[in-house]
């Protein structure tokens, strides 16, 4: 991968605020050691995360004219988007919108990393039948809930192998084996949308689906069958 720079934004929570745990500061410093040029904003709220990605990230651009920014998001997450300190929560679309203009900006080379629990659910954002700019190029993040110190590692080690020069697919198979965790994953944003378009225009076998439905319900026992088997088990 060509010369980049990571944009860090973190969003903890109140219990990580007060136990001190986050991961942004120790990232800067691995960082840091691999003479990676980096920079970490703190967003505890939606108009604190809009202003670090529409203004922080400009002045960054300008501050590392010609480098790549890698935006690392550093927060809580489920599978329907991210949450901010305040309890904000901002939803896949909502982030989708967030990150369009950005992309465009970058020709289309947006890389996102998902530093949070259920992570990689964020390729939703890419599943859309609408025509227009990807909300990123790729995305890279786990479907499950890793420790602060599996995401720490596991980022640590693809930016250093992405510093190195190896391919995204070689620096996220790295960053699995360093952190033991096989669940990173990277996904392109247009894989994610030819896959979801392909699926919403396969016809549905409604002849096939209710064969089976009908061959269910005559392997089903009967009522005095089902009956005396409760009662067994009562």
């Amino acid at each position: 991968m060509s010369a980049f720079f990571v944009y860090i934004i973190e969003s903890p929570s109140a219990p990580d605020i007060y136990h001190r745990r986050a991961e942004g500061q120790v990232l800067i410093d691995a960082l840091r050691l691999n003479q990676i040029p980096c920079i970490s904003r703190c967003a505890i709220s939606k108009t604190a995360f809009d202003a670090a990605l529409n203004i922080g990230l400009k002045d960054e651009l300008q501050q590392f004219p010609g480098m790549r920014p890698i935006i690392h998001l550093s927060c809580h997450a489920n599978g329907n988007g991210i949450l901010l300190s305040n309890d904000d929560f901002v939803t896949w679309d909502e982030l989708r919108d967030f990150l369009k203009p950005l992309n465009v900006v970058m020709n289309g080379e947006l890389v996102l990393c998902m530093s949070c629990c259920e992570g990689f659910s964020g390729i939703r954002m890419a599943m859309t039948l609408e025509d227009g700019p990807h909300p990123y190029f790729c995305i890279i993040g786990t479907p499950e809930k890793p420790t602060w110190a599996d995401t720490c590692v596991a980022f640590t080690c693809l930016y250093h192998r992405l510093n190195k020069g190896a391919h995204i697919n070689e620096a996220v198979e790295a960053m699995r084996k360093a952190a033991g965790v096989e669940s990173f994953f990277v996904e392109w944003a247009e894989n994610s949308k030819a896959g979801f378009i392909e699926y919403c225009n396969k016809t549905f076998d409604t002849t096939t689906a209710t064969q089976e439905l009908t061959a269910l319900a005559e392997a089903k026992p009967d009522d005095k069958r089902l009956e005396q088997t409760l009662l067994e088990k009562g």
